[in-house]
């Protein structure tokens, strides 16, 4: 399993259980703390996609927001990549770390 899939699924799960119909009927409505966790849900979905795994062509993959593309004057691409997955989806992993598809690879 990819990082950015796995993160995607413990969003989706984080997301659900901050909707969940229980808490709606203990709590009578959302509370803050339920509208701050899908306000947090929403801002890890977008760090995922902007730092998305790319297709770095010769220098293999590399992540889509961290790599510093250079492009010299003689015409030939040359990138500073940084590797995907990116030290900041990783730690976007870290409280994750206890879930059985957690890939210890992915350790900061």
């Amino acid at each position: 399993m990819a990082l950015t899939e796995f993160l995607t699924a413990r969003i989706a799960e984080d997301e659900e259980r901050a909707r969940s119909p229980y808490l709606r009927t203990v709590y009578v409505g959302q509370t803050r703390a339920d509208v701050r966790e899908l306000a947090e849900c929403d801002a890890k979905r977008r760090i995922v996609t902007e730092h998305a795994t790319i297709d770095a062509g010769q220098w293999g993959d590399a992540c889509g927001r961290c790599a510093d593309w250079i492009t010299p004057a003689a015409g030939y691409p040359e990138a500073n990549t940084v590797d995907a997955p990116c030290a900041t989806l990783r730690l976007l992993a870290l409280p994750y770390a206890d879930h059985p598809d957690y890939d210890q690879t992915w350790r900061v």
